[in-house]
């Protein structure tokens, strides 16, 4: 699918996040997880700065706050995967949030930006 040029950097990352909570359920990817671990640290932070101004509104205060719970949860289950705990529940709970943002998430900003549009 192709997403809105404002989007398409965090859509192709993605792709990685999903691998890495594939590997995760898997279990064993403490190393893989230290070595993603600060993008997607960027990946988060790089939503909540641009992302989430545009969705606390009155309309859209849901998915906001859906966003931000699920960075806080995931903050800290890949913590824990880091130490060896917890692996495959980080990896689940990384691959349902990647699914939200594209299934659910993407589409509502694409909607914004078009509405915001000159």
């Amino acid at each position: 699918m192709k997403r809105h040029t404002r989007l398409a950097h965090l859509s192709r990352e993605h792709h990685t996040a999903l691998r890495l909570g594939r590997h995760l359920l898997a279990g064993g990817a403490q190393a893989e997880l230290g070595a993603e671990l600060p993008a997607i640290e960027a990946h988060f932070a790089e939503e909540e700065r641009d992302l989430l101004p545009l969705l606390e509104t009155d309309r859209h205060a849901a998915h906001a706050e859906r966003l931000r719970a699920e960075h806080a949860q995931l903050r800290q289950l890949l913590a824990m995967a880091l130490s060896g705990a917890e692996q495959a529940k980080a990896g689940q709970a990384l691959i349902d949030h990647v699914r939200f943002e594209e299934r659910e998430l993407f589409p509502v900003l694409e909607t914004l930006f078009e509405e915001r549009r000159p």
